[in-house]
């Protein structure tokens, strides 16, 4: 018996729109940080302080916080805080990031983050990966070379160290994934959300004194940035996916990281004129191809997986 890969109480009606709303979303990230006038790090605590406050309002309206176990969320604690941690050291490397190098390079090398969670799933959860994965994950490296070796060509140390800034922001994204995928189960989304999102913003907070930065911004036009980040890219991007994890399997959702960059890069080449150089290009391309390699392979086994449990269980 073959099971449909959407959830029967859904359609590709509501997916579908659902994906291309997420993809959306999550490409204005970038647009709305270069708006900002203000430190990366001060955006970065008020993207996760606010996001942190609508999504708790979006679960004390649900009942969620009614639901979840207290004691699993203490005996977590410390993994939440560990998240929490990850999730501000990924947005504060990538938003820096930003600022030095082009928004395709940033955010294609950001994206690259399923190379390093298929890597990192192989040392640390026992999920080996198969011959075409790694092809893929060479592939991406060796755009990843390339479009570094462009920028650093017209952009010199500033725009390399955007690179390598936007590639520790992918390694990030990739332990929160990671973290996700065990302790998000155990509590409605809103709750883990709400809970990771503050931690986030007390660390980024933590940063920003440490570097000796104002965090008290109240001029309406960057307020509104930062609402317009914690609304659009947060909880109808970020949220949305959480909410089709439920409702498709990982490797679907998975897939519209493809989409972002192009989203990214095609706002930016509009609205700032940033126009990436032919070596730029070839490695974005090239970057994307190693990126879709390693989803379809995952694709490939999780299907697999899915069968066997299938024909375990019987009709």
């Amino acid at each position: 018996m073959t099971n449909s890969l959407i959830d029967p109480t859904s359609s590709k009606r509501q997916i579908i729109p659902l994906l291309v709303l997420s993809v959306t979303m999550v490409s204005s990230a970038s647009i709305l940080i270069l708006f900002s006038i203000s430190h990366p790090f001060v955006i970065v605590f008020w993207r996760t302080f606010y996001g942190a406050i609508l999504m708790a309002m979006i679960g004390l309206a649900r009942g969620d916080f009614k639901k979840f176990k207290r004691l699993v969320t203490r005996e977590n604690l410390h993994w939440l805080a560990a998240i929490g941690i990850t999730l501000s050291l990924h947005f504060c490397t990538w938003f820096q990031s930003l600022f030095m190098t082009t928004v395709a390079a940033s955010v294609v090398l950001v994206d690259s983050s399923p190379i390093f969670t298929a890597i990192l799933s192989t040392l640390f959860l026992g999920e080996a990966l198969r011959r075409r994965s790694w092809v893929g994950i060479l592939i991406a490296l060796i755009g990843a070379v390339f479009l570094a070796w462009g920028d650093f060509g017209d952009g010199g140390i500033v725009a390399l160290t955007g690179d390598l800034l936007a590639l520790s922001g992918a390694i990030f994204l990739a332990l929160y994934f990671i973290g996700g995928r065990r302790f998000a189960k155990d509590m409605p989304i809103t709750v883990y959300t709400t809970i990771i999102y503050s931690i986030a913003a007390l660390s980024t907070m933590t940063i920003c004194m440490t570097f000796g930065l104002n965090v008290i911004v109240f001029e309406p036009t960057e307020v509104a940035i930062f609402l317009a980040l914690a609304i659009f890219p947060t909880v109808l991007g970020h949220s949305v996916n959480n909410y089709l994890l439920t409702k498709v399997p990982a490797y679907v959702v998975s897939s519209a990281v493809l989409g972002e960059p192009i989203g990214a890069a095609m706002l930016a080449a509009l609205i700032f004129t940033q126009i990436p150089g032919p070596t730029t290009i070839i490695g974005f391309i090239v970057i994307l191809l190693g990126i879709a390699m390693v989803l379809a392979d995952l694709a490939v086994r999780e299907r697999a997986n899915n069968s066997t449990l299938d024909d375990t269980n019987g009709p």
